[in-house]
């Protein structure tokens, strides 16, 4: 009896679930994928067929979808555990795919998550990282999906960077050698790019402490917000004006909320997430198999040679690049080729740092499939005329340009071992004076 009113009054106290809105939903077409229909291999049985304003683990009512990926969904919640008098808090749940071959394989981003969680709380690189609030399991009807539930953010940097360059086209009409508008100049004050590489290079000690990420790019830094108006508009648009919604059998495909405006004030720190393909740092292996984004792809995990720590910190290189000048260097659009290929790529890694050294290419098993055995390159003519650092940028000049590719060439090597710590790069002239 006591325990049974103790009950009555905790469930009093906490926030009610909302009745789903009876407002009308325009329909998709039935036969064109959108959202994560679109992912490789997509098997609707893999995905749990949410529906909106659904109570998961009786805890978290889904107001809102905020994104797919090629193995996960990720949801806007309300935490109906906060006190009812309490301003409404929110969550993002990020329900995984079930096409895991084992229960291993499908918590291996929740277990490197935790540990990531658990490291070091003290350390400044701990505020950079997504870390865990939360985690259970959801029982759909073709199988079991891990769920992680986490503090929402708001969109990712690529994302972020498309809205700033159409914002700078807009304004100036400026445009790189590509034709794409670069960022706005770095002179300006409180520049978001100048902000997010010194925040990005405060996160590498966290990450190279706890895990090697090995999958770093612009969708996998998203920013954080300050403050839940923003996730309140979310909710309450989607009761007020829902997205067109795509009806299938037992599911519906929901289109994703991610449009919260080019609002600088409402951006807080840039925040590393997704951590499936990461390594624990305390594994001191070296690996061959093949990781990384096509175009952030480093020399040796190409050829086989063998890659830790580094291949993060060339990563890092590309990303910064990738946000200065709008596209980065090794780009399918660069490539002058329909598609990614490795020659390709080699080719265009030694037209930016001329010819790799040969100790590199006898480290690597699959070196003999692009260089022969004095290490010249078996497809010469893939490589472009444009070359070397000092030609590749559009944006920048002057003294800022020399500094700047200073700290670029420190990331950008052949050799990992020749790449700076993330430490090193944290004294880096070009953060320092800014």
């Amino acid at each position: 009896m006591v325990q049974s009113l103790k009950t009555r009054v905790y469930r009093f106290l906490q926030s009610s679930p909302r009745a789903p809105p009876t407002v009308s939903v325009n329909l998709l077409p039935a036969t064109e994928p959108v959202e994560e229909e679109c992912a490789p291999h997509y098997n609707p049985k893999h995905f749990y067929p949410m529906h909106l304003y659904e109570l998961l683990n009786n805890r978290y009512q889904v107001v809102a979808k905020l994104g797919w990926g090629t193995s996960s969904t990720v949801w806007l919640a309300r935490d109906l555990h906060q006190s009812r008098w309490l301003p409404g808090r929110y969550v993002a749940v990020k329900v995984k795919a079930n096409n895991y071959a084992t229960r291993e394989g499908a918590e291996t981003e929740l277990r490197i998550t935790e540990h990531i969680t658990k490291a070091n709380p003290r350390h400044l690189g701990r505020h950079f990282v997504r870390t865990l609030l939360d985690s259970f399991d959801l029982r759909g009807p073709c199988g079991t999906h891990v769920c992680m539930v986490f503090d929402p953010l708001l969109e990712p940097l690529w994302l972020l960077k498309e809205r700033f360059q159409g914002f700078r086209c807009a304004q100036s009409g400026l445009q790189n050698d590509n034709g794409r508008p670069p960022l706005p100049s770095l002179s300006v004050p409180r520049h978001p790019y100048r902000y997010l590489s010194l925040r990005l290079h405060c996160q590498w000690g966290n990450i190279l402490v706890a895990d090697r990420h090995q999958d770093l790019k612009s969708d996998n830094i998203l920013m954080a917000l300050r403050g839940q108006g923003a996730l309140d508009a979310v909710a309450q648009a989607e009761v007020d004006d829902p997205l067109p919604q795509k009806r299938v059998g037992d599911r519906t495909i929901y289109l994703s909320r991610n449009e919260f405006g080019l609002d600088v004030s409402r951006l807080g720190r840039p925040v590393i997430t997704d951590f499936g393909l990461a390594v624990r740092g305390d594994d001191r292996r070296l690996y061959t198999h093949v990781i990384q984004p096509d175009e952030y792809r480093a020399p040796e995990v190409i050829i086989a040679a063998g890659w830790s720590y580094s291949v993060d910190v060339w990563n890092l290189g590309l990303l910064i690049w990738d946000l200065l000048e709008g596209s980065g260097p090794f780009d399918v659009a660069h490539s002058g080729t329909p598609t990614f290929c490795n020659e390709s790529h080699l080719a265009h890694i030694i037209a930016l740092l001329g010819p790799p050294p040969l100790d590199l290419l006898k480290q690597g098993k699959e070196s003999s499939r692009y260089f022969d055995d004095e290490g010249k390159f078996k497809f010469p003519e893939l490589i472009p005329e444009k070359q070397g650092l000092e030609n590749s940028f559009s944006c920048i000049s002057g003294d800022e340009k020399r500094v700047f590719l200073n700290f670029i060439s420190r990331m950008l090597r052949w050799r990992p071992a020749d790449r700076s710590s993330a430490e090193k790069l944290l004294l880096d002239p070009w953060l320092q004076e800014r």
